[in-house]
């Protein structure tokens, strides 16, 4: 079948996988109001979402690298829709409620290492940058969506309808995919199993490195998703949506700029770790002018800053999950990326609770922007350690 299929559909379901895991988030003034969270609570609610994804990637890895990448894309959209049927029902419980996405979160975990494994197998070595920078496209495109079409029907409905209104948009990804989806058989050849395979990949220095900068790389991403609309709110006194309106331009610069510098990394020979350097620096300097923002700044200026932070702090992942795919042992692509992935959650699940602590504690948001800076630049250094491989083109 086309390769390009695989991408479209790849995309679809990571588009509506990644809707689940930033409607709650994204909806955070209207769960504050519902349920009278802080904004230390606000930011558990990502936590309790990757924490999820961190213990359910490895084995999303493993289910990818022996039932393929179709399967598990589908039932992982099925299932998130019917999560996002069920919670709204039990929200009234907080405890379960919070239980209820970790759940979540584990069905999260499946869309990075199913549909990177199925793009990667489909496409050529010099086109895979591109590729899977589109694939990676799915997660801000969701967040895009999120806040595009949940927060005015959360306005007008509830965040609970909204979050019903996710889960029909990820029944019919599930519907798309399987039609446009058709697996080829499986090689003779099977891949490392169980725990030997995780062995081999935590053996290479520079699986491990790329790994655990993952750590810090999505963490202005979810800062972004948890506070930017309630930062506007509270700095700068913007509606709510006006301000999901600068949120969407985010991720709508996220989710180009990710397939803008995968593109370019290919036309760079295939070298992702140069851009992937300049892009986290970036970041980092984005963060610091958040920091320093005064009342009276204009708003296209403001605009101009938010939406170059989005094409920065969000413009990570397709670089950083072609590196591991390419640095990754021959058929234990899902398990690397799946390790990439616990990592990458670990981060997103500790920077919004403690950017929230730390904005509580100082009484503002200079401190907390200013320690994600300081966080992206821990990134660049270990990132800075990974000894990338050359990728052979078929040609």
């Amino acid at each position: 079948m086309s390769p390009w299929a695989v991408l479209a559909a790849a995309m679809t379901a990571g588009s509506a996988i990644s809707i689940i895991g930033f409607v709650y988030p994204t909806l955070t003034p209207y769960l504050r109001d519902d349920l009278g969270l802080s904004l230390t609570a606000v930011g558990l609610l990502n936590t309790f979402i990757y924490l999820g994804t961190m213990l359910g990637a490895l084995p999303a890895g493993w289910l990818t690298d022996h039932f393929g990448s179709r399967r598990v894309l589908i039932l992982a959209a099925l299932t998130a829709a019917g999560l996002t049927v069920l919670v709204p029902l039990v929200a009234h419980a907080q405890a379960l409620f919070l239980a209820l996405l970790v759940l979540v979160g584990l069905v999260v975990a499946c869309s990075t290492p199913a549909g990177s494994q199925a793009v990667a197998q489909a496409f050529p070595p010099e086109q895979r940058g591109l590729v899977i920078g589109l694939r990676q496209m799915a997660v801000p495109l969701g967040g895009a969506l999120a806040s595009g079409l949940l927060v005015p029907l959360a306005e007008f409905l509830g965040w609970r309808w909204a979050s019903v209104a996710a889960g029909a948009i990820a029944v019919l990804a599930a519907w798309a995919t399987s039609r446009l989806y058709r697996e080829n058989s499986r090689p003779a050849s099977h891949p490392p199993t169980g725990r030997s395979g995780l062995r081999r990949v935590l053996r290479e220095r520079n699986i491990v490195l790329a790994a655990v900068a993952g750590v810090t790389l999505p963490t202005g991403q979810f800062i972004m998703i948890t506070y930017l609309i309630l930062f506007l709110r509270e700095r700068f006194g913007i509606p709510e949506v006006q301000g999901a309106a600068l949120l969407t331009a985010a991720n709508l610069a996220g989710a180009l700029s990710r397939v803008w510098w995968s593109w370019l990394s290919d036309r760079l020979g295939g070298r992702r770790k140069p851009l992937l350097l300049g892009i986290v620096g970036l970041a980092a300097l984005c963060a610091l002018l958040l920091s320093a923002l005064p009342m009276g700044t204009p708003l296209w200026l403001k605009a101009g800053v938010v939406v170059l932070y989005g094409a920065t702090a969000l413009g990570w992942q397709g670089l950083h999950f072609s590196l591991l795919t390419e640095l990754s042992p021959p058929g234990l692509e899902g398990r690397v990326v799946g390790l990439g992935l616990v990592f990458t959650s670990l981060g997103i699940a500790c920077a919004p609770p403690l950017f929230g602590l730390a904005v509580e504690r100082s009484g503002d948001y200079t401190l907390g922007w200013q320690l994600l800076a300081g966080v992206f630049a821990l990134g660049l250094t270990l990132l800075a350690l990974v000894r990338e491989r050359r990728v052979p083109s078929d040609g």
